[in-house]
């Protein structure tokens, strides 16, 4: 079957959100590959046998390179860089901070984590504004949901290679392999990491970026280009006059950050997305992704065995996504959103029941 008609003849922006998205796992590898990381018997000779505190600041202090990033550079650079090159220059920052994680030795290997972490962390706030919107402002207003989803896919993707990486590198125990097979887990990231910036100058921008630059005549080309077979010609007109007049209306309302606050509509929507965000983080899934090894050890599985129990929990949430990916147009957002929740509150409620015994 032609690749238009098996998804509606939007094959073009579903496979720049494909591409997108299977190189954008790199970011969460860093999420997941940090759980093993923090067991291996090198890494932990390595930064002097770091204690608990020392670890747990290891694990946080990425998310203030984060904060500080989303709120001071991701916003800034994918409005002045371009979504593409915002995207690239935050993955070539990422990979400077990997180096020094997977680099560091000696007296201050701890330093050198630390500040690490903190620039990977940057680097990688700057790639997870930039691909969202990417992957949004390329895809069709009805399919556009499912588009995002894709990015999710990338990510929990990411988090299943890291669990099976240090699933593998387990079985490495010899002394070289004790020495480097966490230096090497991290460094693994370079794959998609190259791939996604040699990539990504060949990806056609996005027409609303195009719009916002006064790049009229370009925005329309790349939007035929990304909506060709799929939509006629006054229909793609009728989207590109539709992007201008939302445009117009944005900046108009002049500085964002003003407005946000100073506009009753907008501040409504700002409180309402933060707290959806901090209620999401609040439910302690992104943590214990980091010590879910750790956690399987304190119930008493083996460390090899935790790993591997870790790897079959992420895979599993690729299946999951993709059932996500498939509802969240068809159901709406605010019915997937109630289901999920009580589904994990029942999951949590279950897992704490299990930890208490």
């Amino acid at each position: 079957m032609h690749l238009a008609a098996l998804f509606g003849g939007e094959s073009k922006a579903l496979s720049l959100s494909s591409i997108t998205t299977l190189t954008i796992n790199y970011s969460s590898y860093q999420i997941g590959i940090l759980s093993s990381v923090l067991v291996h018997p090198g890494f932990l000779i390595a930064l002097h046998h770091p204690s608990s505190s020392h670890t747990g600041l290891i694990t946080s202090i990425y998310y203030l390179g984060t904060w500080l990033s989303y709120i001071f550079l991701s916003q800034p650079a994918s409005d002045y860089l371009g979504r593409r090159f915002a995207a690239l220059a935050g993955t070539f920052v990422a990979c400077i901070g990997a180096a020094l994680q997977a680099g560091a030795t000696g007296s201050g290997a701890y330093a050198m984590m630390m500040v690490g972490r903190i620039i990977s962390g940057a680097g990688l706030a700057v790639v997870s504004t930039a691909v969202p919107l990417y992957q949004s402002e390329i895809a069709p207003a009805r399919k556009r949901g499912k588009y995002v989803v894709m990015n999710h896919i990338g990510m929990v993707t990411g988090l299943a290679i890291a669990f099976w990486v240090g699933y593998g590198l387990s079985f490495w125990d010899s002394p070289h392999g004790k020495h480097i097979g966490w230096r090497f887990s991290i460094s693994l990231q370079y794959i998609p990491a190259v791939i996604f910036m040699i990539g990504l100058p060949f990806l056609p921008e996005t027409p609303r970026w195009l719009v916002e630059k006064s790049r009229v005549v370009e925005a329309q080309s790349k939007l035929r280009y990304l909506r060709a077979g799929a939509y006629s010609e006054a229909e793609i007109d009728a989207e590109l006059a539709e992007i201008r007049d939302n445009v117009e209306v944005h900046q108009a309302s002049g500085e964002i950050w003003a407005s946000l606050f100073i506009q009753r509509h907008l501040f409504d929507r700002l409180w309402r997305a933060a707290l959806l965000q901090f209620m999401a983080q609040m439910c302690g899934a992104t943590a214990m992704k980091y010590y879910l090894p750790t956690l399987f050890t304190k119930l008493g599985l083996g460390h090899r065995l935790s790993l591997m129990a870790s790897g079959i929990e992420s895979t599993l949430k690729i299946g999951c996504t993709l059932v996500e990916m498939v509802a969240i147009d068809r159901f709406g957002r605010r019915i997937t959103l109630i289901v999920g929740c009580a589904i994990m509150s029942f999951a949590m409620l279950v897992s704490h029941s299990i930890y208490d015994t």
